[in-house]
This record gives C-alpha cells, structure tokens and sequence, in this order.
C-alpha cells in the first residue's frame, strides 16, 4: 500500500506542494509555476481535508484514471472536496506548470451561506476524467476571479476582507457551475446517447431483480457500468431530463409496476419482491408518493 498523508491545513498544503507560507491562513491561490512534485511524493496518496479548485493551463502528460488515460491539453479545470483521495503519479520542477490553486478550508465558511450553497456544485465529487475544458474567454474569467482573490489574501486583514474573500469565492464557483453546465450542453450528442443507455441499464437490472434476488438497481453501480462517477452522471442526466439518476430508476420502477398491477392477479407484496424492493412497505410509500395513489388504489381505479 502507497503512502498516505493527510493534509488538514492551508499551510500544511502549501507548505509542501511550494514550500512556501499561505498568503491568509484559510484561503491561499497557489501559483502553479511555483509547484514541485518531489520524487518523494511519488505514487503517494494524498488525503485532503481543504476544498480546491485548480486551473491548469499547459496539461501536456497524459493522466491516468482506471484503465484509461485521458489527453488534457490545455484549459482544464478539477475540484475537490474535503476527504477525497489522490494519487500523485507525475513529478514535477518549478516552472513547469501554469495554472493555478485555490485552496480554501472548510472553517472559512462557518458563517458564510456559501457553507450551503456549496453542497450544489456537484463537480466537487467528479473523476479527473470528467474535468471542465474551459474556453479561451472562460478561462479569461476565472482567471480574473482567481487573481482578484490572490490579491485580497496579500492585503492588511480587516472587518471586510473574509466576506470579499468568500464574495468572489462564490462567483468563482458560480462561473465554474456555468461552464460545466455549458459543456454539458455543446455534449448534447453524447449526453443523450448517455441517457439511453442509463435507462437501458436501469431496465436490464429490474429484469435481473426480476429473476433472482440482487435487489434494487444502485446509482453507484449503474455510474460504474457508465464509466462515470455517480455526482457526473446525476447532474449529466438532469442536464438532459429534469431529473437524477435517483429521479430516473423510481420512474422505470413504477412504469413496471404499474404494467404488473393491471397485468396480473400478483399481490402488492409479491410485486414488491418482484421489482427487488426488501420491504413492501417502501415500494407502496414511494408509488403513492409519485402517482398520488397506494398501489391498491391504482388497481381497482383502472
């Protein structure tokens, strides 16, 4: 097993990606170029308790995601939340990367609404697969944002300096959530053969529940079998549909169900069992719950 280390700090982040100290002890912007990646931090994994969104400008190595490698070029934007866990496996010399961090911990904002609002961006919890190609006019954007941040952070701390630090956090979050939903748009040809084929695997695994016993069908299974994560394809599919992944399993199940319901003399019960529910109770809370009608109701109503 690699080796793991846990950074719970600003200045413990900083500290070892550039040896140098955070410019506000809660929020830093790391200046890419700045970044060494020693050989003694290869093949390591790297847990972070600190929220990061990171631009980088000149990705000219291929990264390594599974069993697949993905060709970043230029203008790729990553984020992560607190707890998640990478794995470093390219060295890297100072001036090598452009780009840049924004590194943040989570205390900064205790008594911010964005503690909140934060809990929305799914892009948090993508895959290094699933990053924003941002445009050269996005990236002009962001870019600023990032700068204007930077810049706070080097002033004298007053009264105000948080809130403007958060104030344009949230704007920065806020365009990144724009342009991940601009690039699930001009995707539209994959998107939508994406949603195809996630209903045709919620439908394979009813039929599976169907004739043995595995059970309902599971968001992170189905996002493993669409070679996604579970937070990309949910907001991919609502992008398409109005609805998650979640939204879209319930609506083929009462689909099925209803088909049974007036297909066969089967009782609730058995239907339940039938579509890979553990208890009946759950299947006729959550069919009243989208059809405004018990299961029984539904029968004797056709």
């Amino acid at each position: 097993m690699s080796q793991l280390i846990t950074i719970d700090t600003v200045q413990e982040s900083v500290s070892m990606y550039t040896g140098k100290t955070p410019d506000h002890p809660l929020i830093h912007v790391v200046d890419l170029a700045d970044t060494e990646i020693a050989p003694a931090l290869l093949n390591a994994r790297i847990c972070s308790n600190l929220y990061s969104l990171v631009f980088k400008a000149n990705v000219t190595k291929k990264v390594q995601y599974g069993r697949r490698h993905y060709d970043f070029s230029s203008g790729v934007i990553t984020a992560f939340a607190p707890g998640q866990v990478i794995e470093i496996n390219e060295l890297y010399k100072p001036g090598e990367l452009k780009g840049w961090s924004l590194i943040f911990h989570p205390n900064a904002l205790l008594q911010h609404p964005l503690k909140e609002a934060i809990k929305q961006y799914g892009y948090f919890s993508y895959d290094i697969c699933e990053a924003l190609h941002a445009s050269e006019r996005e990236q002009q954007t962001l870019n600023r944002l990032a700068s204007e941040i930077k810049h706070e952070t080097q002033q004298n701390q007053d009264e105000l300096s948080l809130e403007i630090l958060l104030s344009n956090i949230d704007l920065l979050l806020k365009y990144t959530n724009r342009y991940f939903s601009r690039q699930f748009l001009t995707r539209k040809p994959f998107t939508q053969n994406s949603v195809e084929r996630f209903n045709r695997l919620v439908d394979e695994h009813i039929d599976k529940a169907m004739n043995s016993e595995i059970g309902l069908p599971k968001v992170h299974q189905l996002a493993e079998e669409m070679n996604m994560s579970a937070n990309y394809m949910s907001d991919m599919l609502r992008k398409q549909t109005g609805k998650n992944a979640q939204d879209l399993i319930h609506q083929q199940l009462i689909e099925r169900a209803k088909y049974r319901l007036l297909n066969s003399d089967d009782s609730v019960s058995s239907i339940a069992y039938q579509l890979g529910f553990e208890y009946p109770q759950y299947f006729s809370r959550m069919f009243k719950k989208k059809t405004s009608m018990t299961p029984q109701e539904y029968r004797t109503m056709q």
